[in-house]
């Protein structure tokens, strides 16, 4: 709320420590001395002086300077010495970030320990820089090693089989919260995922295999990924109900090594490429994943050892807690296991194309079948969220053999393909902060209707590159796909950051984590089947055998991305990121009420109560003082009076659970 210029990094908190609030106020000193004012006139050494003593630093009032400056319009000396000052802010800010992230992350060890140097393995190595790495090695691998080349059909199949981890992710949290191995719930499963990945990226990077030996090693690459990211999201949950205070400084670590781990990734995995190719890139991953198992062998992640009688212990209990949503995931995981196993296994396109469209049918009925009877609100947003990526088949695979190899493509260079990834890392920040600056309090609607219709544009732009007529308007080919790449980045980020928003709002309380979990993974499950897609359209322009079809699969891709508008205006609700979503049943106009039919609440409205026992409680006060024989009485009808509002509650709840059950 101050005037201050000074530009912090994400991950660093200025005024939190001593030694951040000295550099603010040697900063201040140094201002002070050369004579630099800041805009409204007032000193920036003043100001900042004042925000790091002042013991309201932070609160949103104002600062001393601020009530006592002075309200004269600056003149333009003034408003050039005050971006002096706004300048000499930044490149200070710039050169004591490195003591401030060291504060950072020195005040989360002491207080969480073992924790904090996992999270950075995990989320910056493994899968920030391991996991990127590997995807872009596995597509040189596919297209280099063997005789003759994978077509991009296949190499797409392949390559979204093995993501399968990705859509188990609910059943994989469920199995290590119900079920310890050698007494343990997070570290046995983290030791297993980063053997897993030990093991495969040492045998595909030594044996010479056949291309469908390399799936199960793929899935396992994945698994050594995927696994850990549901253990440590799962300790950082822990952690923050333990230390909420720290909770936001949890997911800027988190977050922050994997936006570190990915710059890293882009930039190195393109020379990689070309210096040692992608078998060796892939054995010098085995490193990534040694990051998870060693640490997990040296118990690093803080959790106590189950006595000896628990500690292969199956507690159904889990389970049974919430069974509806516990059958879902369940039910996700069988149908994306035979989903891939079918689209390794069987060769006919026809038959392939017909089992991705109804899994994605009777996935869809089950999805709202069941999270119907939890809120209708959530319902509808799950199946908005997994029919939105199931509608839009990619040519992701197609694309890049075509970008690398055609005869009539740009033939790029690994390192150039590199290059392009970091520009789109750059515009997730644009995307980023052009969201919380201007559409925080848009509509759901609108925001998702002009990102799905830019969506389409952007997917057009394909067609403009593949026809080349980028080069008959003088638009080198990779400036343009730095272009597009980056507009398309953009585009994808304003609707991911609302839909992530309006992914939280809607799970009701004491079921976040589990549901948002389960929507997020419909969000990879869609994806999948949409990846599936893809190949079928390949399959049948025939661009699986050449590109003279390619110009119109790309049309018929970017038509497809038309379909989710409907959807868009008949399962969102009008609503902004900024507003409140009660989690209950609706009325007209998307707007929840207060029962949740799954929590068992009761059908009485909610003043009503709050009068009923505001009376009962000014009657006990009375009988107090009352020592007549009517005061037993009295009591026997005020419990009575009780006793009534919960066997209403007991009907909700048994009503509840006896409509699940039956959907079920």
């Amino acid at each position: 709320g101050s005037r201050v210029s000074y530009c912090a990094p994400p991950l660093a908190r200025p005024l939190r420590h001593a030694s951040a609030a000295g550099l603010c106020v040697q900063m201040a000193s140094a201002a002070a001395e050369i004579g630099i004012q800041s805009q409204s006139d007032t000193s920036a050494a003043a100001v900042v002086l004042d925000i790091c003593s002042s013991p309201k630093a932070g609160s949103g009032e104002p600062s001393k300077a601020d009530a006592s400056g002075s309200n004269s319009t600056p003149s333009a000396a003034e408003v050039k010495s005050g971006g002096l000052a706004r300048l000499l802010g930044c490149l200070l800010g710039f050169f004591t970030a490195p003591c401030q992230l060291f504060d950072f992350l020195r005040s989360l060890y002491q207080q969480f320990r073992g924790y904090v140097p996992m999270a950075v393995l995990q989320y910056g190595v493994n899968q920030g820089i391991g996991f990127n790495v590997a995807g872009f090695a596995m597509r040189y691998y596919y297209l280099n090693e063997f005789t003759p080349a994978l077509d991009p059909a296949v190499m797409g199949r392949y390559t979204t089989a093995a993501r399968l981890p990705w859509n188990i992710k609910p059943c994989v949290g469920l199995l290590s919260d119900a079920l310890p191995l050698w007494g343990y719930h997070r570290t046995s499963y983290l030791i297993i995922a980063g053997a897993s990945g030990v093991l495969a990226y040492a045998i595909l990077g030594t044996l010479p295999l056949a291309a469908l030996a390399t799936v199960p090693l793929y899935f396992l690459v994945n698994v050594s990924v995927s696994a850990p990211d549901v253990i440590i999201d799962a300790s950082t949950a822990e952690l923050s109900k333990v230390a909420p205070e720290r909770a936001s400084d949890l997911q800027s670590l988190s977050w922050g090594a994997l936006s570190v781990g990915g710059l890293m990734a882009c930039a190195l995995k393109g020379p990689l490429e070309e210096i040692i190719g992608a078998k060796k890139i892939l054995l010098g991953l085995v490193v990534c994943s040694a990051g998870i198992l060693v640490p997990g062998l040296l118990r690093w992640l803080p959790e106590q050892r189950l006595p000896p009688g628990q500690r292969w212990k199956l507690n159904t209990k889990v389970f049974c807690q919430h069974r509806g949503v516990s059958l879902l995931a369940a039910y996700m995981s069988v149908s994306a296991v035979l989903l891939s196993v079918m689209q390794v296994v069987v060769d006919d396109k026809y038959a392939r194309g017909a089992i991705t469209v109804m899994s994605g049918i009777v996935l869809s009925i089950g999805v709202y079948a069941t999270l119907r009877h939890i809120t209708p609100i959530l319902a509808k947003t799950a199946l908005f969220i997994f029919l939105r990526q199931c509608l839009q088949p990619g040519l992701g695979e197609a694309m890049f053999v075509w970008l690398t190899k055609a005869e009539e493509g740009p033939k790029f260079s690994p390192t150039m393909l590199g290059w392009i990834d970091c520009f789109g890392s750059f515009s997730l920040l644009l995307g980023i902060t052009i969201y919380n600056k201007y559409l925080t309090r848009v509509s759901y609607r609108k925001i998702f209707l002009i990102a799905q219709i830019s969506t389409v544009f952007s997917n057009l732009f394909d067609y403009v590159l593949v026809m080349r007529w980028n080069r008959a308007l003088g638009i080198p080919d990779a400036l343009f796909i730095i272009g597009d790449d980056a507009f398309t980045v953009v585009m994808s980020r304003f609707f991911s950051m609302p839909l992530f928003v309006l992914a939280a709002k809607v799970c009701p309380d004491s079921l976040e984590a589990t549901l948002f979990a389960m929507l997020m993974s419909l969000s990879n499950f869609g994806s999948t089947i949409s990846e599936f897609a893809g190949v079928t359209l390949c399959e049948a322009f025939g661009v699986d055998k050449n590109f003279d079809m390619l110009p119109e699969a790309i049309i018929t891709k970017s038509l497809c991305r038309l379909l989710p508008i409907p959807l868009i205006l008949m399962l969102v609700p009008n609503l902004t990121p900024c507003d409140p979503i009660e989690t209950g049943c609706e009325h007209e106009g998307d707007v929840a009420t207060k029962t949740i039919q799954s929590q068992g609440m009761s059908e009485v409205p909610e003043e009503e109560n709050e009068n009923q026992e505001a009376e009962l409680e000014e009657m006990e006060e009375e009988d107090e003082a009352d020592s007549s024989p009517l005061r037993a009485r009295r009591q026997q009808q005020r419990q009575q009076s009780r006793g009534s509002s919960g066997s209403r509650g007991a009907a909700a709840i048994s009503q509840s659970e006896l409509d699940t059950k039956i959907n079920i």
